[in-house]
């Protein structure tokens, strides 16, 4: 999708959110100035040298007033009258400033030691008075005044409160916009990633993520051709392959033919010997053609495969026949054990029935010759699910450890105990690439007492 019009940096964002940040900061400051201003202009909050300026307003009734009250003070000013020798005569100070007010009067010194400052009035009627006030905002309002902090410290408070809400919003903003603007390259990326290379161009109003884009879309390209070349050349091979092994077919029949004749011929005891190493060699021969096909037919994986819904009853029935064919063929008996099953799967039958024929046909080779495999077809309720299970159980010398680990392995041949000389280590290995296709899984293990057993798990939906 193309994007017109000139293009984005991250640069110019960043800058565009940093200004409307600043602007916004700005806005603030403006704000909480003009409330203040108002606040002041309104007389809700006094200016800090309110109690000062009423002290000023009062001084000469203070001086002449024959005796001094609280009323005559600012609200919050506590105040000390003396003798002129200092002598103590009445007032709010607590006992433990009287002495240190006189004394800070004499030295003329107005600092209280962090508790505001002194102010002094020689009256007419020549006593001393003393008076502690405060240099600091407050609220005209006694309730406020008594159960909030002093205006200054609740607008500084505010302030941070304010910053920091605007910070994590225009953070949040700036964070939102720039993830949808690199959404299209996790999607990108995803496709890419599972090989979904029939999409069309993408593009971004972001310099930097358009250019990222275009590279991975001449990415996506060359591996588009890449993995077009890789699958021609795969199945040029396999056309080769097979063209060549059907073509072998056609010596092979008439080798056969001719050690067949010879063999009905009066021949030499030696002469006999060599023609039925020729026959043997020849079925050898068409042995490996069998797993050179199985190979192939592998190797095409799920082209041309159709999965459909089939009830578990039905492919229960499907089952017991493939394994009544096989067994007929085979001559070795197999015992089924199917129980009451209920519902439905999604899935292909033809991999699903090539899957259990693979593991019947494996159990029969390992088995001994006057043994008998048993088949057991039932529900269980796994961890993520009901589960259909098609459980093959053989009387032939088990897995060992070292097969538990490797049996699904493509070309594992096992130990001595089971390899064969006409197996090739594909059955397994195609039996449980085909049930994992249907989203099942395939359970190896030993037997209880002896043999092998082999279940095939599919999801009833």
């Amino acid at each position: 999708m193309e994007i017109k019009g000139k293009k984005k940096t991250v640069t110019s964002v960043f800058f565009r959110y940093a200004c409307f940040y600043t602007a916004g900061v700005l806005f603030l400051i403006f704000l909480l100035f003009l409330i203040w201003f108002v606040l002041e202009v309104t007389g809700e909050v006094l200016p800090a040298n309110h109690m000062e300026i009423r002290l000023n307003e009062a001084a000469d009734q203070i001086r002449k007033t024959p005796r001094i009250t609280k009323e005559m003070l600012p609200e919050g000013c506590i105040y000390g009258v003396y003798e002129g020798d200092g002598s103590w005569l009445y007032g709010t100070f607590p006992s433990e400033e009287i002495k240190q007010a006189w004394e800070k009067y004499q030295r003329n010194d107005i600092y209280a030691h962090g508790r505001g400052y002194y102010r002094f009035f020689l009256c007419d009627s020549g006593e001393v008075c003393i008076a502690r006030y405060k240099i600091r905002t407050q609220f005209q309002n006694g309730f406020l005044e008594k159960f909030l902090p002093s205006p200054d410290l609740l607008m500084v408070c505010s302030f941070i409160v304010l910053f920091l809400l605007h910070t994590v919003l225009m953070s949040r903003r700036f964070g939102k916009y720039m993830k949808n603007k690199l959404v299209v390259l996790n999607e990108v990326t995803a496709k890419i990633r599972n090989q979904n290379l029939e999409f069309e161009e993408e593009h971004s109003e972001l310099k930097e993520v358009d250019e990222v884009l275009n590279s991975l879309n001449q990415m996506k390209e060359a591996l588009k051709a890449s993995l077009y070349r890789q699958w021609s050349l795969e199945k040029s091979r396999e056309e080769q392959i097979a063209a060549l092994a059907h073509d072998i077919k056609t010596p092979l029949t008439v080798i056969r033919g001719n050690g067949e004749l010879l063999a009905e011929a009066e021949l030499g005891k030696e002469e006999r010997e060599y023609n039925q190493d020729i026959l043997q060699s020849v079925s050898m021969i068409e042995e490996y053609l069998v797993t050179l096909n199985e190979i192939l037919a592998e190797d095409e994986g799920e082209s041309g495969v159709q999965n459909q819904t089939i009830s578990c009853d039905a492919l229960l029935e499907l089952f017991m026949e493939q394994g009544r064919l096989l067994s007929s063929a085979r001559q070795y008996p197999v015992v089924f054990d199917a129980k009451a099953v209920h519902g439905e799967v999604w899935c292909s039958v033809s991999q699903l029935l090539r899957a259990f024929n693979n593991i019947l046909s494996n159990a029969m080779d390992y088995s001994p010759a006057k043994g008998e495999i048993k088949v057991s077809l039932e529900i269980k309720r796994e961890h993520k699910g009901e589960y259909l299970v098609i459980t093959v159980l053989d009387e032939g010398p088990g897995f060992t450890a070292q097969d538990l680990k490797h049996a699904t392995d493509r070309f594992y041949q096992g130990d001595d105990s089971r390899s064969r000389k006409n197996h090739y280590g594909i059955g397994l290995h195609t039996a449980e690439k085909f049930v994992r296709a249907q989203g099942g899984y395939l359970a190896i293990e030993n037997a209880e007492n002896h043999g092998a057993k082999v279940s095939i798990f599919v999801q009833i939906h």
